[in-house]
């Protein structure tokens, strides 16, 4: 069973002769920038540079999937925010919203040829081209949730939730046909799989029954309509979602630490597969290879289809720690017997970054207090 064959059968659910590792959202990291001489953030506005640095995930990390494009401004460009394209080692983010009422909202008939929108879809051919059936080839878009607040602020839009939910209706009616356009335009150019950035959509920004409402109708809209598996990202505490995410109809979802893993398998098992979720900043950044190793077994052992970084990699991640995240995918198909012993692993590694956090909060205090204080 090639990669791109185990890749992306997991997604389906059929059975492979091991979980395949990869990172669904961004993984490309500094060690990879430099391996290939390539860079944020001229790589963002070139299609041969993004096709060249999106492939050094799997040419030089073995991460099984090609993902592009590298953060989530394509579209709010395309549509007119003015964009920071960041430096190095940080991802562009638009400046500042541009709508404050839904009438403003216009779709251009050109949206294709504006921005970096043909950027991406050229790099998705070229690297589809180059590497067709061997690692399959995972484009993004920004989700209709998402890409409404980024593009009406989040003062307005979440408000909009409470005191003009027609407001709020309206536009995601709009964004989510954009969504379908903007994806299957993708999948047409050589895309294997979909991911839909909902970082807006997380437990610990809207309550379950605002999921449910405003989102749900139109991730199942959306889902049902692209051409190709769909992998929904939403990070943190998002387990409350898990009832209603069913159905939508995407075929995976990408979570991270923050989702209680045996609530998503209650909901999601035999329905959605599961893409996660090795702590991204605890354990792969600030991690030893031997604490990735073990968390990543450890979520091998809690029945993950995919195994991945909870989110996009830190750009500082290391080389080594890549490598023991692929190691533990490679060992666990020769034996599960290899994971008899990390059960706690995760928890423990964010049990530790929390009280080094506090312990550095309680240093500074001390140092801050007046003297008579």
């Amino acid at each position: 069973m090639n990669t791109k064959e185990r890749f992306m059968k997991a997604l389906q659910l059929e059975p492979v002769d091991r979980p395949p590792v990869a990172a669904v959202v961004t993984g490309i990291t500094v060690w990879m920038m430099e391996r290939v001489g390539i860079f944020w953030p001229e790589a963002h506005t070139d299609s041969a540079k993004m096709a060249d640095l999106a492939a050094s995930v799997w040419e030089y990390g073995q991460l099984e999937c090609i993902k592009l494009p590298f953060g989530m401004t394509i579209e709010v460009e395309a549509l007119g925010a003015p964009i920071d394209y960041g430096t190095r080692d940080t991802l562009p983010t638009e400046v500042k919203h541009i709508y404050n009422h839904p009438d403003e909202l216009t779709i251009p008939d050109d949206f294709f040829d504006r921005g970096r929108v043909g950027t991406v879809l050229k790099a998705i051919t070229r690297l589809r081209q180059r590497y067709d059936s061997e690692v399959p080839i995972v484009s993004s878009i920004v989700g209709p949730f998402t890409l409404a607040a980024k593009l009406f602020g989040f003062d307005n839009f979440f408000v909009w939730l409470v005191t003009e939910p027609d407001y709020v209706h309206q536009i995601m009616g709009t964004m989510t046909t954009l969504a379908i356009k903007y994806a299957n335009a993708q999948v047409e150019a050589g895309a294997d799989a979909i991911v839909i950035g909902g970082a807006s959509c997380s437990g610990d920004l809207i309550s379950s029954d605002t999921y449910r409402d405003f989102i749900v109708p139109y991730h199942t809209r959306l889902c049902r309509n692209v051409a190709a598996p769909t992998i929904m990202h939403i990070c943190g505490k998002s387990t409350s979602h898990a009832p209603c995410m069913a159905d939508t109809g995407a075929t995976a979802y990408s979570f991270d630490e923050g989702a209680d893993i045996s609530v998503l398998r209650q909901y999601l098992t035999g329905k959605i597969s599961l893409a996660g979720y090795v702590p991204t900043v605890e354990v792969l950044l600030n991690g030893t290879p031997e604490l990735v190793y073990k968390a990543s077994l450890e979520c091998l052992q809690n029945n993950v289809d995919i195994l991945a970084p909870g989110c996009s990699l830190p750009p500082h991640v290391s080389f080594e720690n890549v490598a023991a995240m692929v190691q533990a995918a490679d060992d666990w198909g020769q034996s599960k017997g290899v994971a008899d012993s990390v059960q706690g692993t995760i928890a423990g590694a964010k049990s530790r970054s929390n009280g080094s956090r506090a312990n550095k909060s309680a240093r500074r205090s001390r140092k801050e207090r007046p003297k008579n204080s």
